[in-house]
């Protein structure tokens, strides 16, 4: 069949791509290159490895993901804080719902067609794309702490590209010499760095985030004295935390945000004795009013805060001191884990 002028005109015309659409196909051309290669089969998510942003300069710390055949994909850590949040996941040192809202990355997955949203098929389509079959449907997801997953804009975009071509290259030179993923010192990271127009490697030390965060303090001194002159005794041991509550509500933007929310729970009891939820970043005042608000309702002090994670003590700590509490850190609070998990699900059931 000879196509007729207007049909090879509007043939063309179709496959015209804006600058921000070839940056997306090239986006989607290098993440069906990195499934085709399946690097996965021959490196870890141990085998952690560098990509310096060319625009920003920011690091990026990769995890091929893959080995353990339940999620295939690549994650680029953003940074310092990034980079604790990959570690805290790799030690198990995270809860099971605190590794969504605490990670700081840029990951694509590959999913089935069902797990993808309608904006991401829909894309899909407007590019031109095509795929077939189980785990093979690219999805491409930015992740910051206390927000909900979102797309990339145009320089994630761009970045997220580099990184997967960089994985291959990385990954094709360590299956046939393993010996270039070995540090010449402890510790260090290989990056690849674009220096001068070239690509290279270059060893590191990681971006780790060493410093604390400053010790909260109860601001309403009067209220607190007023407790403790009202409330002498002290009887009792709480477990006490504070995370992400697990259903986002709606902000400013347009992308919305997880509230915080801390749950106390009376140990001889093995009951809450009460929670409260934080929707602003003045969360930590919110949390030590409450905390005072519940020994009114209580009518006495504990003797004992026990406590699982830096966060919390930090938290805590100085009103405890002020107050008298005991602090105590254990690795496991099986009661609180019991009571956050029947919130959880109450607050799953009746999510609008």
């Amino acid at each position: 069949m000879i196509e007729s002028k207007e049909q090879v005109e509007v043939t063309e015309q179709e496959i015209v791509l804006t600058k921000e659409q070839a940056e997306w196909v090239r986006l989607y051309e290098a993440a069906s290159a990195y499934k085709k290669m399946a690097s996965w089969t021959w490196m870890s998510g141990n085998h952690i490895f560098g990509v310096r942003n060319p625009e920003n300069g920011e690091m990026g710390y990769c995890s091929i993901m893959g080995a353990d055949e339940s999620l295939f994909g690549l994650a680029v850590f953003r940074g310092g804080e990034g980079l604790e949040s990959l570690h805290d996941m790799l030690l198990e040192r995270d809860e099971r719902y605190a590794w969504l809202h605490r990670q700081k990355c840029i990951m694509v997955t590959f999913e089935d067609r069902t797990d993808l949203e309608k904006q991401d098929l829909a894309q899909i389509k407007e590019l031109g794309q095509r795929f077939r079959g189980r785990k093979t449907w690219p999805m491409f997801r930015i992740f910051d702490p206390g927000l909900v997953p979102w797309t990339l804009d145009q320089e994630q975009v761009r970045y997220l590209t580099i990184a997967l071509e960089q994985a291959m290259d990385l990954a094709g030179r360590a299956k046939k010499n393993e010996a270039v993923l070995t540090a010449p010192r402890s510790g260090q990271v290989l990056v690849r760095s674009n220096e001068n127009g070239e690509w290279q490697d270059v060893w590191m030390d990681p971006e780790f985030v060493l410093k604390r965060p400053v010790k909260a303090e109860c601001e309403d001194q009067a209220l607190l004295n007023d407790i403790m002159t009202r409330f002498p005794n002290k009887k009792g041991q709480w477990e006490t935390e504070f995370f992400f509550a697990p259903v986002a509500v709606k902000g400013e933007g347009d992308r919305p945000y997880y509230p915080r929310l801390c749950l106390w729970v009376d140990r001889a009891t093995r009951s809450a004795v009460g929670f409260h939820l934080a929707y602003d970043d003045n969360y930590e005042q919110e949390f030590l009013k409450h905390f005072l608000q519940l020994i009114e309702e209580k009518g006495i002090r504990p003797q004992k805060l026990i406590i699982r994670t830096n966060d919390t003590v930090d938290l805590f700590e100085k009103t405890a001191q002020r107050m008298k509490i005991r602090i105590e850190r254990e690795p496991r609070l099986a009661y609180l884990e019991e009571a956050r998990d029947d919130l959880f699900e109450y607050f799953m059931k009746n999510q609008k």
